[in-house]
Parts: structure tokens; C-alpha cells; sequence
């Protein structure tokens, strides 16, 4: 182990100065050090004069929060990896760096061909994976039409296309606890599960969870009572990318959910600018009602199709969302296009692309009896993606 450890620093401070991949065979040991930097530049134009009665223009310069960097070590029928993330940009634009960490797990690979793996894992009911939009961190039309891979700690078991997981809701608890669903101590009642099978070219699946939060209160003789809040969420997806000619797909994908947005997959939102609208919306949370622990669950599905002809790639999607403590059902739409130059290690992506989030974009929708509506915002953006990969 002593060893194992020397020569993965040795490899890691290499990795700095070396442009080349990095691959280190020691014995039955085989590291590999990778890395990948994703960066942007781009001009927004949100339009929010039916809501806010004015414009946004925005150029903007930064570090996807899909850059990475990380080590993959094999011996025999043992695997691991670890991958961070690096963002240098927040909710305002600013170069404020974090890192993040996107995989770290343990995978033992039977001699069946069946994968165990433990610890953060990577999603496996995606959606979005035929999809590559560049500008919004690569995740296609997420909240417009597909259901994105989201990672978090558990187990897994794969096996001829099929594969199972069971998820920590943990990281998710705010989701759960704000944004007017429920309130109180959070408490995971199960942990999430999700199922896939993918067969050449198409993948099917879903998830399922229950969760918990219990609220602390005092009745009106003086006595102590707790009211639990109980909410379920999960959702079905398919997708795939047939080849219909030489250099050519089509990319399509479809999803159901419900309350999807308790855990990240899904979004619909409102855009301070254009990459801020593709993220997680109480619009796809559940509504609460008069009385505690009463909710009403938000439906949402979405499709979304595109085209893939050598180096040309188009999407577009559409995401609609229900709840009875709406007027109206809330829709939203999305469009892309980009063109993928590669030079070796180094590509380049001019992209464009198009949202409209809809009506009442604020509020998570309008509400029933109510008197004014507004249009929501849509948002124009046009930019380019330097990408190098060691």
C-alpha cells in the first residue's frame, strides 16, 4: 500500500506538467490520471419584460462546472475511481472557484461479468445521455425535455444491461425541507432506487423514493406533539440514439416524474441569465396545502428530439408540469444547435441555443382564481466551448 500511495503522488504531481494522458503500470497495478478543461465564453440575452418589465444583456467569461480531474486505479478484478469537479463560476458570474466531488467509488467485477460498485456512484435513469449541449455544463435539454444523471452515495449492482441502485437521499434533504414543501427535521424513511436496462442503442428506467420531515410543535393545552410530512417522488425515462446512416443519428428521450425536482433530475426554472435558467425549480416540487403534512404532488413529463450528422448536432425539448393548486398546467421549451471542431486534445464548440421557462416564471405557477399572468422569460444565447482533455 506504502507503495501504491508514493507512486500515485508520483504520478499526480507528472500529470501537472505532462500534456500527454498519464498511465502507470507497477506489478498488477494500472493508475491512469485524466483530466479535462472545459471553459466558455458567451453573450446572453434574457428577455424578462413580461415579468420584470425589462432586458438582459450579458457577456460572459468562465470554468464549466464539468471540468475535472481524476485518477482510475485497476488490480485484477478490483477497480476505483475518483473524479472532482472544478467550477470557477456562480450564481452572479463571479470566478469564485469550488471543487466538487463527482465520483468516488469501489468496483469489484465478478467473474460472471456483474459489477458491484459502492460509494458516490454514478446515476443510472438518465435521460439526457444521447443529448451533448456544451453550454449548460453538457446536460442536454435538462428540465426541457430529458432527466439527468445525478450522482450520489450508495450501491449498485450491473449485469447484462441491467442495473440497479440504492441511494443516500441525504444530500437532497434541502430540496426536501424548502422551497414550501416541508418543513422541520429531515428524515430519510428508505433510500432511493433506481433501475435501468440498455440494449444497443436504447435505455429505460425509473426511480422511486420516500422521504421524511417531522415538525416540533405545542397543541393548545401545553402538550408537545409531532406531525410528520411524508412525499414520495420518482419518475420513468427512455432514450436513444439509433444510427439511421453513415455519420448520422437521431437522438430522442422521454420522461414522466413526479416531484422529480426533490432529487435534482429534473428542472424548469427562472434565468437570471442563461445558464442559471437550466437548474433545480419548485415547479417540479410538491405544493403545499392548508394544514400540515397536506400535499399536492407535481406531475411533469417531457421529449425531446435531435439530430446528430457527423459534427452537427440539434435538440430540441419540451417539459410540461401539473399540480391542482394551479390555474394551468406550466410549459416550457428548449433549443440547440452546435458544431464540434476537434484538433487532437483540443476542441472547439460555437453553440446556440434558445429557453422559454413559460408562464408565471417566479412563483411556480399560477395560482387558481388568480387574475394576472405573464408570459415568463426566454433567453437567446450565443457562445463558444474550449475544451482540452489529458
Amino acid at each position: 500500500m506504502r507503495k501504491l500511495l508514493i507512486l500515485l503522488v508520483f504520478t499526480l504531481v507528472l500529470a501537472g506538467t505532462n500534456a500527454s494522458a498519464m498511465t502507470i503500470k507497477n506489478g498488477d497495478d494500472t493508475i491512469e490520471v485524466y483530466g479535462s478543461v472545459r471553459a466558455f465564453t458567451v453573450f446572453n440575452h434574457v428577455d424578462k419584460s413580461d415579468v420584470m418589465a425589462f432586458s438582459t444583456d450579458q457577456f460572459v467569461i468562465g470554468l464549466q462546472s464539468n471540468s475535472r480531474a481524476g485518477v482510475r486505479w485497476t488490480r485484477g478484478n478490483f477497480f476505483v475511481n475518483s473524479e472532482w469537479g472544478m467550477a470557477a463560476r456562480d450564481s452572479n458570474a463571479n470566478n469564485n472557484v469550488n471543487v466538487t466531488l463527482r465520483y468516488m467509488y469501489g468496483q469489484y467485477t465478478f467473474d460472471n461479468g456483474g459489477k458491484f460498485r459502492f460509494g458516490q456512484i454514478p446515476g443510472i435513469s438518465y435521460s439526457d445521455g444521447p443529448f451533448d449541449r456544451k453550454l449548460s455544463a453538457d446536460n442536454g435539454l435538462q428540465g426541457f425535455g430529458t432527466i439527468s444523471d445525478v450522482r450520489r452515495v450508495g450501491i449498485n449492482y450491473e449485469i447484462n444491461g441491467f442495473s440497479i441502485s440504492a441511494l443516500s437521499m441525504r444530500q437532497d434533504a434541502g430540496n426536501v425541507t424548502n422551497a414550501n414543501v416541508l418543513g422541520g427535521t429531515f428524515r430519510e424513511l428508505m433510500p432511493r432506487i433506481e433501475a435501468a436496462y440498455e440494449v444497443s442503442s436504447v435505455r429505460i428506467g425509473g426511480s422511486f423514493v420516500t422521504s421524511t420531515s417531522y415538525i416540533q410543535s405545542v397543541d393548545e393545552s401545553g402538550k408537545a406533539e409531532r406531525k410528520n410530512n411524508n412525499v414520495s417522488a420518482g419518475h420513468i425515462m427512455v432514450s436513444a440514439n439509433p444510427k439511421i446512416a453513415d455519420n448520422t443519428r437521431f437522438l430522442v428521450s422521454g420522461f414522466y416524474g413526479v416531484n422529480s425536482g426533490l432529487y435534482d433530475m429534473g428542472s424548469m426554472a427562472i434565468a437570471e441569465d442563461y445558464n442559471e435558467a437550466i437548474s433545480r425549480s419548485n415547479r417540479i416540487l410538491p405544493r403545499q396545502k392548508e394544514g400540515p403534512g397536506k400535499l399536492d404532488n407535481t406531475k411533469a413529463f417531457g421529449a425531446a428530439v435531435g439530430f446528430l450528422v457527423d459534427k452537427f448536432e440539434a435538440g430540441f425539448g419540451i417539459q410540461s408540469s401539473s399540480n391542482d393548486q394551479w390555474e394551468e398546467n406550466i410549459n416550457g421549451m428548449g433549443f440547440y444547435a452546435n458544431y464540434k471542431y476537434r484538433v487532437s486534445n483540443f476542441r472547439i464548440t460555437p453553440e446556440v441555443g434558445y429557453i422559454n421557462t413559460g408562464k408565471n416564471t417566479g412563483s411556480g405557477g399560477i395560482p387558481k382564481g388568480a387574475t394576472e399572468k405573464t408570459n415568463g422569460i426566454w433567453a437567446l444565447q450565443f457562445g463558444l466551448q474550449f475544451r482540452m482533455d489529458i
